[in-house]
């Protein structure tokens, strides 16, 4: 796959996303980021061996509030399975930590209502992959550290560079998803990592070192939208049989680990040179795609994710803007380099971009850096999920 960066472009964007966010201003404004509202247990070790855990179940279509729930209940209950030699020495299976999941979930509902839109069988499991998953790659994991780390999560970035030296310390199986034998964690792997690293960075749990964007939905969309990367080489798809004839033709890629590994190794490098520190342009990214590009109406879709917003729809009039609609891009302060969508949901692991068709309305005008009031109205009425 050909993939090009624009670095100036990226210089740009990054830029402003670095001052805004220093700024706490506009849609960064009160932001509260799911690792920060948690209640870390105990000492350090404890706290890394918590975020190490959680950070397993961070994949696929979640919200990332949602295993927290389940995990701090865990944790309050059970504080000694997130310790790998007690694992380890205790010959805990998945089965255990399933029947500890299963057991705590009534009480988790009772208080918190259901978690709509999950995969488990659309009930208010949280897990975007089954649970058999999650477990097996606790148990696994655990008897890795013990074996490789003396059981201490630590000792993996023991003098470590750059982000890629630790993760080549942690994967010994070269990508290979074979059974485990000691060669490396499971269910884990540059993404994952790298956002695991970055919450022990933020909490000052290990030291600060060059290290990438953890690439995820969000951090596609933004760059793929404000073509920081481009896929010069791209054909339009050719859909399958479980996909939506509306995808045929479509600009769109499926999201494999060439380009995540190709997007996180350039990342690393690009802001360590710039100076543009990842502990900002991570969490600006993931932001901006949640609170304002899933605001788009372009990035929403209908028939169950069969039916898109299409760009020429929208300029022909054959689709209308809705009523009152509260366009997100008045606040973006971007949305000069920004030229696409691209839909979240259902994901079916494509990642599809549409020309963003740009709103015009008399009343509504284009706000940057120092909001006026219609704008600071505006983030009031979205939704936030990012807030208190």
């Amino acid at each position: 796959m050909n993939i090009v960066f624009d670095e100036k472009r990226a210089l740009a964007v990054f830029k402003i996303l670095d001052t805004e966010w220093q700024a706490k201003r506009g849609v960064f404004a009160d932001i509260v980021l799911p690792q920060d509202r948690l209640r870390l247990p105990g000492n350090n070790e404890q706290k890394v061996n918590f975020l190490f855990y959680s950070a397993l179940f961070m994949r696929g279509g979640i919200i990332s509030e949602d295993p927290f729930r389940w995990l701090v209940a865990l944790c309050d209950k059970r504080p000694e399975y997130y310790n790998p030699t007690f694992i380890v020495n205790n010959g805990l299976t998945s089965d255990d930590l399933k029947k500890a999941f299963l057991a705590i979930t009534p009480e988790i509902l009772a208080q918190n209502g259901l978690v709509k839109g999950r995969k488990e069988n659309g009930s208010g499991q949280p897990f975007a992959y089954k649970i058999e998953q999650h477990t097996k790659a606790w148990i696994a994991n655990s008897r890795f550290f013990v074996e490789k780390f003396g059981g201490n999560i630590l000792n993996v970035y023991d003098g470590v560079r750059d982000f890629e030296e630790a993760f080549a310390r942690i994967n010994l199986r070269k990508n290979s998803w074979k059974k485990y034998e000691g060669q490396g964690i499971i269910g884990m792997r540059r993404k994952i990592f790298s956002l695991f690293t970055i919450w022990l960075q933020e909490k000052n749990l290990i030291p600060r070192f060059p290290t990438p964007i953890p690439v995820d939905f969000h951090a596609l969309r933004v760059l793929w939208a404000t073509r920081i990367f481009h896929l010069p080489d791209l054909l339009p798809l050719k859909i399958k049989d479980w996909h939506p004839k509306s995808y045929e033709g479509k600009t769109a890629t499926q999201v494999r680990e060439k380009l995540i590994d190709a997007i996180t190794q350039w990342s690393q490098s690009f802001l360590f040179e710039n100076q543009i520190s990842h502990l900002v342009i991570n969490p600006a990214l993931w932001v901006l795609s949640r609170d304002l590009c899933a605001n788009h109406f372009q990035n929403s879709t209908a028939g169950k994710g069969t039916i898109l917003r299409e760009s020429d729809d929208l300029i022909s009039g054959q689709i209308r803007w809705p009523i009152n609609y509260k366009n997100p891009c008045q606040i973006c302060p971007i949305e000069q380099y920004c030229e696409g969508v691209a839909p979240a949901a259902p994901y079916w692991g494509i990642l599809m971009k549409m020309p963003r068709v740009p709103y015009f309305e008399t009343m509504v005008q284009t706000v940057l850096p120092g909001l006026e009031e219609e704008a600071s109205s505006f983030l009031r009425k979205i939704r936030r999920r990012t807030k208190k």
